[in-house]
């Protein structure tokens, strides 16, 4: 797999906010994040970094543990461990921040991307989001978390520099409250897909075809990183914009297989018990009404 990521302070910020996450917790098992936060816990951090450092860690003991073992490793388990993740990082920041039900001190959006094996497993929360990039297309995973949005700004058609402003404020974020409720889905992976994270600096100033057209004309996830954050950059990108790229995300290592969900053998047992069902109901019709010797 190869992984990319760039960051790009904007025209107004003096100090940067945002913070990604790029690591290999086990063969065949990589985490992915970006995370656009306010405001500052413990001993002056940015509320991005702590939160996922935090994720982080909670994931590292996990695997440490055995989460990602053949059989642990089944979807509903995986979906289950990395909304834990998001919670427990939630608690922490929640906590740390001195948040309370009449004051917010400090809060994140964050979009993590949770690959193991072919299946990419999506958590979310706030307005980071997540782009899958098939055959020259890219199509967003997650849906901001704004009450509204200001169409200037979403559609990157903003010609001049204008001042931050509550132009979408966000009514769900990591941190502001005692407990998370975070997006999850998950998505099969196919050859020669993509995946894009970004925070609002880049998805405000550039378009979601652009950001497949930048990953179709780069020779490398670095290029393309730098193609989107310069594309921002030139339509005065007023806030910071963090981007990772990922490409070649289907190369397993030999042995890996993603275990069965317990639907899934809840439908294969299903299935046999049926078959057998009709087999010997077969076997006793013939055998009734004399078609095979008695």
């Amino acid at each position: 797999m190869e992984v990319a990521a760039g960051s790009d302070v904007g025209v107004w910020q003096r100090q940067q906010s945002d913070a990604h996450l790029i690591e290999e917790l086990a063969p065949n098992v990589t985490l992915l994040a970006v995370a656009d936060g306010f405001g500052l816990v413990g001993k002056g951090t940015p509320t991005a970094v702590t939160a996922l450092g935090v994720l982080r860690e909670y994931l590292r003991k996990r695997q440490r543990g055995g989460a990602f073992g053949r059989r642990a490793a089944t979807p509903s388990h995986v979906r289950t461990l990395l909304l834990a993740a998001l919670d427990h990082a939630n608690a922490r920041v929640y906590a740390q921040s001195g948040a309370n039900e009449d004051f917010v001190a400090s809060g994140t959006s964050m979009t993590v991307v949770l690959i193991v094996g072919y299946q990419a497993f999506i958590a979310h929360v706030g307005d980071a989001r997540a782009y899958l990039v098939r055959l020259g297309h890219a199509e967003s995973l997650t849906a901001d978390d704004a009450m509204f949005d200001d169409p200037a700004i979403a559609s990157g058609k903003m010609s001049a520099p204008a001042k931050p402003r509550m132009s979408g404020l966000l009514w769900r974020t990591l941190g502001t409250q005692s407990k998370l409720e975070a997006s999850i889905a998950d998505i099969e992976l196919l050859s020669g897909d993509e995946l894009v994270l970004c925070t609002d600096g880049v998805h405000h100033r550039v378009e979601a075809d652009e950001v497949a057209s930048a990953l179709e004309g780069s020779a490398t996830a670095s290029d393309a990183v730098q193609r989107i954050l310069l594309r921002a950059r030139a339509r005065d990108n007023v806030e910071n914009g963090t981007v990772v790229v990922a490409r070649g995300l289907v190369s397993l290592t030999p042995g890996f297989e993603l275990g069965p969900s317990r639907l899934d053998l809840l439908r294969s047992t299903i299935v046999l018990v049926l078959l057998a069902t009709c087999a010997i109901s077969f076997a006793l019709y013939v055998y009734r009404f004399g078609l095979l010797p008695h």
